[in-house]
């Protein structure tokens, strides 16, 4: 696995966070309005039309049977990711809930110790602790009530996103070694849809046309933040890189103020400051340490 010490994989990283976060607010509209298993499908089912269009353009042909096994299993813990965050964008305010996943780059230096072998300092666990109190901040701030009750399902929804989400990139990392950007990206939201779309026939509700044009959107979002993301974690180190998925906290305040008239709370916006000034810190020391 290559490590480029130059800003590109980091550069590239962030504009992969800027589609995302377009992806999430338009996926508020969908996991507020259909059932989760529906909502998912049409997440994935306009990525996987994106990706096989991207995939057959660049002459991709027959995945090995070694990449669609490495891939099915991603896939498994992308919609894990995907159902997690769609339960909790959709019972809590959009900056909250992509607050409690800023926990992600913490988790990720972590597991990138255990799959990856990488390098995971004290100032990490440190970081990790900080990052903790972040979140119980969020969470006390949900129980004082300042905008909304105590929600506990949306809380550990955003958590078990940023788990997955994290464990999802380190593999990605992992698998780059192996299989190209385009393959990765291809697998990964075909099986996807593949595994959600049996669970979502049982109580699919009609689709009107602005929502048709929502999913598409979202398929397009989606697989470009995924090419990018992929290509940068192919480059650059995953503890490195996780920096820049603050840069979505700028992007959910924005469309939750303006599409959602949401106003992120002052708890909110304390646990904020705290999981991203944890992370800034271990990101930080990581660098110093390499250098020295």
């Amino acid at each position: 696995m290559r490590n480029e010490a130059s800003f590109r994989p980091v550069l590239m990283s962030g504009l992969g966070v800027t589609f995302l976060s377009f992806l999430d607010a338009c996926m508020k509209v969908i996991s507020e309005t259909y059932p989760l298993t529906q909502a998912v499908t049409l997440r994935y089912g306009g990525g996987a039309l994106f990706a096989v269009a991207i995939y057959l353009f660049f002459g991709g042909g027959r995945p090995s049977l070694a990449a669609m096994r490495r891939n099915a299993l991603r896939a498994l813990i992308v919609v894990a990711t995907a159902a997690c965050f769609f339960t909790a964008i959709a019972r809590l305010p959009l900056v909250e809930a992509i607050t409690l996943t800023f926990l992600a780059p913490l988790l990720m230096a972590l597991l990138g110790r255990l799959i990856l072998k990488e390098q995971v300092g004290i100032p990490a666990l440190v970081a990790i602790l900080v990052g903790f109190v972040g979140v119980i901040v969020i969470a006390r701030g949900q129980e004082m009530g300042e905008t909304h009750g105590f929600d506990l399902v949306g809380l550990l929804a955003a958590l078990g996103c940023a788990f997955f989400y994290a464990l999802s990139m380190v593999l990605m990392r992992q698998q780059t070694a192996q299989d190209s950007t385009v393959t990765i990206v291809f697998l990964s939201n075909c099986f996807a849809f593949l595994f959600v779309l049996p669970t979502a026939v049982w109580n699919w509700q009609p689709v009107p046309p602005l929502h048709w044009l929502i999913a598409g959107a979202v398929g397009l979002f989606g697989t470009c933040g995924h090419l990018c993301l992929a290509w940068a974690y192919a480059r650059g180190h995953a503890g490195r890189l996780g920096i820049m998925e603050y840069t979505s906290f700028i992007w959910a305040m924005l469309f939750g103020y303006f599409i959602f008239a949401e106003i992120p709370t002052s708890w909110t916006l304390a646990g904020a400051a705290l999981i991203m000034a944890a992370c800034l810190f271990a990101t930080f020391s990581q660098g110093r340490g390499r250098t020295a």
